[in-house]
C-alpha cells in the first residue's frame, strides 16, 4: 500500500503518555468449533493426553475433567501469526511431556515456517525457525494427512520432518538444528500454488520394534509421499533415514495416513491431497514380513462393490485410520469428501457428510451406518450442548482415532469441529460434538447494544446474538454462511446483514445473494427482496434510524443505499472505495462518516442519510512526515454527535518492527478537524466501551502500542488517551486481530475488551475478578477499587500488601506516588485544580483507576 502523509493539529494532550499492565482473564466468547481440525492425537504412553491441531486455530490440549480444550499457542504474536498453522504434530513417545508442532502458513508472516517445541506439556513452547531449509502451510491441501513430523521411539533427541517441497529433514538433537535427509516428495517451488497444492511427504512412521542404528535410533521407517505413482508413493529405510527404498504393490493412489501393528502397515489412499476435490480412495493392508498387499477397502453392502469409486453413487476417497491398541483386529477408518452418509439429528435435521466404518477382523469386512428415515429417536449425533451445530454433518473426516484410556471411545475430526463417540461397538454409535473451548471461527464484526446482546458476524457460520458470552446460543437464522459485517443503527438497534445462500442441485450449485434485517436486535430476521440486493457480502451499514441501508458488495467500489428497505438501490454519490467501514453518526440520522482508502486519511461525510458523499476533513499532508497506513476503521462515541476516532496504523510487514506509528486521532467535529493523541506511538485498531467508574468518557481501546518501545498489545484507556493500561500480556496475543482487524469494548460491563482473530474465534478479557468462564490461570487475583472527593481518595482493597498509589495531571505528569493499605485515606491537598487519575498498583499490576476532579 503507497504511505501518503497524514497532518494533525497540535494535539490537546502535550504531555507524554504513560502507560501500565493490568490483570486480565480471556477467554473465547463461545461458540465452539466452526473450523477446520486437521487431526486428533492421543498420547499413546500417558492416559488422558490427548492433543488437537487445526489449520487456522493453533494447537489445543484435552483436559479430561472439564471435557473442554484447552489453547496452547495464544502466545503467537501478530507478527508471526502464520504460526497459527499448525501441519504436523509429534509427541515423544519416552517423555509425553514433550510436545513438537509443525508450524507456518504461506501467506501470513512472510511464509515463516518454525518447529514449535515444548517440554512441558504445550504450557511453554520455544522457536526454532525452519524457514531457509523448507516451508510448511498449514492450511494447504493435505493438511489432514500425516503425521509428517515424529520423534524416534527409541532416541528422543532423533526427529524427522517431511515437508511440501523440500523432501525430508532430520534432527539429532530435539528439533534444534535440522538437516535434509531425503529428497523424497521433494517439488520446484514455483510460487505459492505448489506450496497450496503439492503435500510432499504425508507421514513418517517408526517400527520401534526394529532395533538400533550404530546411532542408537529406530533402524526401520516408513515414508509417505503424496504420489498417484504406486512405486513412488511408499518407501523404507532400514538405516535410520539414511536411504530409503521403494515399496511396490500398493494402489496408485495418494497415501493419507497409516499405522503399524503386529507386523501389518494399514494405510489409507485417495487420489488428491484433500480434504476436498476427491473422487477415489481405498484401504489398503501390506503384511511386511510377506511383503503381501491386501485391498480391504470397504463394500458397499447393496452393491458389493467398494466404497470410494466401486460403482456406488457417491465417490470418495478415505482418510482417518487407526487399531484398537487392545484388539488388533478392531479398526476404525472414515471416508473423506463423502456426501452420501445421513447424519441424523434427533430435532429432524439432517446433513450429509462422511461415513465411518468399522472392523472386528482386521479388515476383512466392515460395517457402517445404514441411512434411514429419521424418527427423532433413533439419531447418529448429539450436540452435547451446543447450539448452532444441529443440522451440521461430520465432514473432511480426515482422522479418526481411538482413546487412549477407553477403547470404546473413538475420536474424529471434521470441518465443523471434533466428534468423539463413548460406545463404538454399539449398533449405531452416536457422535457427540466435542468442541468445548476449541474456537477456530473467523470473527469480522461485533456490536455490543448498550442495554442489549453482543452480536457477532463471522466467516462461514454467520455469527450469534449473545445475552451472556459463556453460553452457546444458534448461529443468526435464516443463514447466509459467511457474514462480513454488521450494520448497526444506534437510535433503534436494529441490525442488518447480508451473505450468499447456494443451493445444491443434482450435478450443480447455485448462489443467491441475500439479505435481512432485524428491528429486535437479532432475534428475528426479516428479507429483503433478494433480486434487487446489489451484490454478494460485502460492508453493509444503518442510518443511526434504520431507515436507510448501505451496501458495499464484495470486492466493489460502488456503494448502493436503500431508502425502502432493500425493495429498491441506487447508487451513492460521491464515494468510491473497496475498504474502510462506513459509521452513523450516533446522533443525527442524516450523518455517515468513512475515510477512503483511494486517499487515505481522506474523510468523507453524508449529511442526506447517505445519498451522497463529500470530503469534509483530512488526515493527509506530504509536508509533514507522517505516513498514513490505516486500518481505516472509524469509530464513533455513542451519544455524542461528531465524535470521531481513526487509527492511523496497519501492521506493515515492510517497516521496522512490523508496524507503522502514527498514533491516534479524535474529532469532535464530523471529521472536519483531528487532534493527534500526542505521544500514541501505534494504533492498529481502536473501539470504545462502557466508561469507568466515575469517569466523563468513554473507555478506550487499541491494539497498538502507547510508545514505541512498548509491546503491541491490547490497551485501554479511561482517561480519552492520557494514560493505557496493558489488558493483554505476552501469553494472551491470539496472533492480533486477523482479518476482521478490531478491538471493542462492551457498553454494558465495564473493562470487557473484545478482539478478532485470525482464527481462534472471538476472544474477550476482564479485569482479573469479574470472569465467570476463563481458560487460563488467574495473572492477579486482588481486587481493588478507588472512590474519591474533590479532597481525598479512598482506598479499598483485598489485598492490604505491597499497594502503591499513583497520581497524575492532565499532562500525564506524575504528582503523587505513595505506598498505601486498604482503608487508607490520602489527601489530596495542595494538588491544584482541575483533573486529576489515581491508579492503585500491586507488584506492578493496576488494580484500579479513577478520575478525580478538582474544582
Amino acid at each position: 500500500m503507497k504511505p501518503l502523509r497524514l497532518f494533525l493539529s497540535a494535539g490537546l494532550f502535550a504531555g507524554s503518555l504513560s502507560f501500565a499492565s493490568s490483570s486480565y482473564t480471556w477467554d473465547n466468547v463461545r461458540f465452539e468449533g466452526g473450523g477446520f481440525v486437521c487431526a486428533v492425537i492421543p498420547s499413546r504412553t500417558q492416559p488422558d493426553l490427548i492433543y488437537a491441531r487445526t489449520d487456522v486455530g493453533g494447537v489445543y490440549r484435552w483436559n479430561t475433567t472439564d471435557g473442554k480444550w484447552i489453547p496452547l499457542t495464544d502466545w503467537i504474536s501478530q507478527n508471526d501469526v502464520g504460526l497459527y498453522g499448525a501441519e504436523a504434530l509429534a509427541l515423544d513417545p519416552n517423555d509425553p511431556k514433550r510436545l513438537y508442532v509443525l508450524a507456518g502458513t504461506r501467506y501470513f508472516s512472510n511464509g515463516k515456517t518454525a518447529i514449535l517445541r515444548s517440554f512441558d506439556y504445550g504450557a511453554t513452547f520455544d522457536t526454532v525457525v525452519v524457514t531457509s531449509h523448507f516451508k510448511a502451510h498449514g492450511n494447504g491441501m493435505g493438511r489432514q494427512t500425516g503425521e509428517k513430523l515424529a520423534v524416534d521411539p527409541n532416541n528422543s533427541s532423533i526427529l524427522f520432518c517431511g515437508s511440501r517441497l523440500a523432501g525430508l529433514w532430520k534432527s539429532s538433537d530435539t528439533g534444534r538444528t535440522w538437516a535434509q535427509a531425503s529428497k523424497l516428495g521433494a517439488a520446484s517451488d514455483t510460487g505459492s500454488s505448489n506450496l497450496d497444492n503439492i503435500n510432499g511427504v504425508s507421514f513418517v512412521l517408526f517400527d520401534s520394534a526394529s532395533g538400533l542404528t550404530s546411532e542408537g535410533g529406530t533402524k526401520t521407517l516408513y515414508l509417505g509421499v503424496s504420489s498417484m505413482s504406486s512405486s513412488a508413493n511408499l518407501f523404507v529405510s532400514q538405516d535410520g533415514g539414511s536411504t530409503f527404498t521403494p515399496i511396490s504393490g500398493g494402489p496408485a493412489l495418494m497415501p493419507m495416513r497409516a499405522t503399524l501393528d503386529h507386523g501389518n502397515l494399514y494405510l489409507t489412499y485417495s487420489n488428491g491431497p484433500g480434504p476436498y476435490s476427491i473422487t477415489n480412495g481405498a484401504i489398503y493392508k501390506y503384511a511386511i514380513a510377506s511383503g503381501t498387499w491386501t485391498n480391504i477397502t470397504p463394500k458397499d453392502t447393496a452393491t458389493g462393490s467398494y466404497f470410494g469409486s466401486g460403482g456406488n453413487s457417491y465417490s470418495h476417497g478415505f482418510g482417518g485410520l487407526d487399531v484398537d491398541p487392545a484388539d488388533p483386529n478392531h479398526l476404525v477408518a472414515s471416508s473423506l469428501n463423502y456426501y452420501g452418509n445421513q447424519w441424523r439429528w434427533s430435532n429432524g435435521n439432517d446433513a450429509w457428510g462422511d461415513k465411518i466404518f468399522i472392523s472386528t477382523d482386521g479388515g476383512a469386512s466392515w460395517s457402517y451406518s445404514v441411512n434411514t428415515t429419521n424418527t427423532g429417536t433413533n439419531s447418529t449425533i448429539s450436540a452435547n450442548g451446543n447450539a448452532w451445530i444441529p443440522g451440521n454433518a461430520v465432514h473432511w473426516a480426515g482422522c479418526v482415532r481411538f482413546d487412549n484410556t477407553d477403547n470404546k471411545k473413538v475420536w474424529v475430526t471434521s470441518g465443523n469441529g471434533i466428534f468423539r463417540t463413548d460406545d463404538i461397538t454399539a449398533s449405531t454409535p452416536v457422535w457427540a460434538f466435542q468442541s468445548r473451548g476449541l474456537e477456530e471461527t473467523v470473527p469480522l464484526d461485533i456490536v455490543s447494544i448498550p442495554g442489549g446482546p453482543l452480536v457477532s458476524a463471522i466467516g462461514d457460520y454467520d455469527g450469534a446474538v449473545y445475552s451472556n458470552v459463556t453460553k452457546s446460543f444458534p448461529r443468526h437464522t435464516p443463514t447466509v454462511g459467511s457474514t462480513n459485517s454488521l450494520g448497526y443503527a444506534p437510535l433503534t438497534g436494529d441490525l442488518l446483514r447480508t451473505g450468499v445462500v447456494t443451493v445444491y442441485g443434482t450435478y450443480s450449485s447455485t448462489d443467491y445473494n441475500k439479505m435481512f434485517w432485524s428491528r429486535d436486535t437479532g432475534k428475528s430476521w426479516k428479507e429483503t427482496d433478494s433480486s434487487k440486493v446489489s451484490g454478494p457480502k460485502g460492508l453493509v451499514a444503518l442510518s443511526a434510524d434504520g431507515r436507510v441501508f448501505l451496501h458495499r458488495p464484495e470486492n466493489g467500489s460502488t456503494t448502493y443505499y436503500s431508502t425502502d428497505s432493500g425493495a429498491s438501490w441506487s447508487s451513492v454519490k460521491g464515494l468510491s472505495s473497496n475498504s474502510g467501514n462506513i459509521v452513523p453518526d450516533p446522533v443525527n440520522p442524516a450523518k455517515l462518516y468513512t475515510m477512503t482508502d483511494n486517499a487515505q486519511g481522506i474523510i468523507c461525510a453524508s449529511s442526506d442519510t447517505g445519498k451522497s458523499f463529500t470530503k469534509v476533513g483530512s488526515l493527509v499532508d506530504n509536508g509533514k512526515g507522517l505516513y498514513a497506513m490505516s486500518s481505516q476503521i472509524l469509530r464513533a462515541a455513542p451519544g455524542r454527535e461528531g465524535d470521531l476516532w481513526a487509527p492511523l496504523d496497519q501492521a506493515a510487514s515492510w517497516v521496522a518492527g512490523g508496524y507503522s506509528q502514527n498514533g491516534l486521532a479524535h474529532s469532535t467535529d464530523g471529521g472536519v478537524t483531528w487532534t493527534r493523541i500526542s505521544g500514541l506511538s501505534t494504533c492498529i485498531s481502536i473501539g470504545l466501551g462502557k466508561a469507568a467508574p466515575g469517569a466523563s468518557y468513554f473507555a478506550l481501546y487499541i491494539w497498538g502500542a502507547p510508545t514505541a518501545s512498548s509491546p503491541i498489545g491490547i490497551y485501554r484507556s479511561d482517561d480519552m488517551g492520557i494514560t493505557w493500561v496493558r489488558a493483554n500480556d505476552d501469553a494472551h496475543q491470539f496472533g492480533g486481530p486477523g482479518n476482521g482487524n478490531f478491538v471493542t469494548g462492551d457498553f454494558n460491563i465495564y473493562g470487557r475488551v473484545y478482539m478478532s482473530t485470525v482464527g481462534r474465534g472471538l476472544v474477550y478479557g476482564e479485569p482479573t475478578g469479574t470472569s465467570v468462564g476463563i481458560n487460563h490461570s488467574v495473572v492477579n487475583a486482588v481486587s481493588a477499587q478507588l472512590s474519591a472527593s474533590s479532597s481525598h481518595i479512598w482506598v479499598h482493597a483485598s489485598d492490604a500488601t505491597s499497594l502503591q498509589l499513583e497520581l497524575r495531571d492532565a499532562s500525564g505528569r506524575l504528582v503523587l506516588a505513595v505506598p498505601t493499605k486498604n482503608g487508607a485515606s490520602v489527601s489530596l491537598s495542595g494538588l491544584g485544580r482541575g483533573m486529576l487519575f489515581a491508579r492503585l498498583t500491586s507488584q506492578g499490576k493496576t488494580l484500579a483507576i479513577r478520575t478525580i476532579a478538582r474544582p
